[in-house]
């Protein structure tokens, strides 16, 4: 059983699947915090009669509003260690949670995240989302200095430090991809992946889906990426988010 480690779970009308995830989830960690993005087909309930903690949100905030939600849940209400972020989907296994932890209670990282391609054979994705991730993973690689192969997983672990520096207004409220990789990079942190194994959406639902989505999000990630890569002052905001803490 995990006790040194908050699971952030951000849910958004997510009603007929979530029990299923906190049930497999609820076996393997001990503290569980659904975000409830302002559902309205009775996510909270669901959450809550899976015996998992829910923090509902009176507004959708999108994806990264509800992490760093939970991430200011996690510094104030919660001594413990690490935090890992988890999808209420039910693409994320459990079973890998350890192998997502192992390097932090090691030191040897800051920041793991899990992998899809990585230990194994690459998974079948729609042809668009794949070179979208081989595209952001390339230059993500390219401005870290080292190899990364999947930014825009939702699967990662982090120590106390790093979730306060997601509270910072740096942090992107949409989704957290290579650009979140290239500011903890640039602020010193020590970033891992491990291998894990994703398993299909059990909504069935995509977060970037349709035509315009995903070029509004090409474009604005390649920005922000930009943006954080030519920073000069991204290791001061790391000493305000520890000072803030």
């Amino acid at each position: 059983m995990i006790e040194d480690a908050l699971i952030v779970v951000p849910a958004f009308n997510e009603a007929a699947v979530i029990g299923d995830t906190l049930h497999e989830l609820l076996a393997v960690a001990r503290y569980v915090l659904v975000v409830d993005d302002g559902s309205t087909d009775g996510t909270d309930r669901a959450a809550r009669a899976a015996g998992a903690q829910v923090l509902r949100l009176g507004a959708n905030l999108n994806y990264g509003g509800a992490l760093q939600a939970g991430f200011r849940y996690a510094a104030r209400r919660s001594s413990l260690p690490y935090v890992v972020t988890f999808d209420a989907d039910g693409q994320h296994d459990p079973a890998h949670l350890d192998a997502l932890l192992g390097p932090l209670r090691e030191g040897r990282g800051d920041y793991v995240l899990g992998s899809r391609f990585q230990g194994g054979r690459a998974p079948s994705l729609p042809r668009s989302r794949d070179l979208g991730i081989r595209l952001f993973a390339r230059a993500a690689s390219l401005a870290v200095g080292f190899r990364v192969t999947d930014p825009t997983t939702g699967m990662a672990a982090m120590t106390r430090e790093v979730s306060r520096v997601f509270l910072l207004d740096l942090f992107p409220q949409d989704y957290p991809d290579a650009d979140v990789i290239i500011m903890l990079s640039r602020m010193g942190f020590k970033i891992i992946e491990v291998p894990v194994k994703m398993r299909p959406s059990h909504s069935g639902k995509s977060m970037h889906s349709g035509l315009i989505r995903p070029l509004y999000y090409i474009a604005k990630m390649s920005v922000s990426m930009i943006h954080l890569a030519t920073r000069g002052d991204l290791r001061e905001k790391r000493k305000e988010a520890s000072i803030a803490a």
